[in-house]
């Protein structure tokens, strides 16, 4: 099951609880779990600049390395759809402009016909320094599209994504998600909240219509990629200069509310 490794079998049956049927912590350890991942093989179209290719990915003995080279680019997404929940994971990356490194759930219309894309993202971008953008986002099939963008200074919390493994996450439930991370000092800490609006009739900053909540099973997913110096690439992830880089995942664990 493990892809480069025969102890899948073990891991699984280890990180597998039997009070959370879903739940899942894959180490990484000389690659990943194919029985709970599937490589991206293909391409998303402008503006990422990029195909995603199953050979991008670099195992270790213990955590993988999701690489980026011009027009190549890497992806793991979970086979199942998964619900309201916990994703936690710890990743370092380098510092090629332009690029793009994300822990995110996502489904839409291309998992089930007429469903709405909603997406929850941690996004790591050196064009935009030492951040993390975080984001909701939001479409009807053939409708407006939304999100709800915020980016947030590591430094204030004496992390540095191109220095330290940064321990990350966000908590999602019917009504709140909640991104955090775990400071220098060892501390966990939230980082941002966004609330589904309870219907006063008022929609504050921090909160989400009622409509625009992601409330739909949904697949994790990880990965890193580079724009194709578009015009939408320009505002996300800004201008790529063809170098290398290269993004170090070393666990990524999911617990069901």
């Amino acid at each position: 099951m493990k892809v480069s490794s025969i102890v899948a079998v073990a891991i699984a049956a280890a990180t597998i609880t039997p009070s959370h049927a879903n739940y899942f912590k894959d180490d990484f350890s000389w690659g990943y779990n194919s029985g709970i991942w599937q490589a991206r093989d293909g391409s998303n179209g402008s503006p990422f600049g990029c195909k995603f290719t199953p050979s991008k990915i670099s195992p270790s003995s213990h955590g993988i390395t999701l690489n980026v080279a011009p027009n190549q680019c890497a992806e793991l997404r979970t086979k199942s759809l998964l619900s309201y929940g916990k994703v936690q994971s710890s990743l370092k990356t380098g510092n090629a402009k332009g690029t793009v490194s994300s822990i995110f759930t996502y489904t839409s219309w291309h998992d089930v016909p007429g469903r709405a894309w909603q997406e929850i993202d941690i996004e790591f971008l050196p064009s935009l320094g030492n951040v993390v953008h975080t984001n909701l986002i939001y479409q009807p099939q053939g409708g407006q599209y939304q999100s709800w963008e915020l980016d947030i200074d590591l430094g204030q919390y004496g992390l540095n994504i191109h220095q330290d493994l940064i321990h990350i996450g966000f908590d999602w439930s019917s009504w709140k998600i909640d991104w955090y991370l775990i400071d220098s000092s060892g501390n966990t800490r939230i980082i941002r909240s966004l609330y589904k609006d309870n219907g006063d009739g008022y929609i504050a900053a921090n909160e989400v219509p009622q409509y625009a909540w992601p409330v739909d099973p949904t697949r994790i997913m990880i990965n890193h990629w580079h724009g194709d110096n578009s015009a939408d690439a320009m505002y996300f992830p800004q201008e790529y200069f063809y170098q290398n880089n290269w993004a170090y995942y070393d666990y990524l664990e999911y617990t069901p509310k």
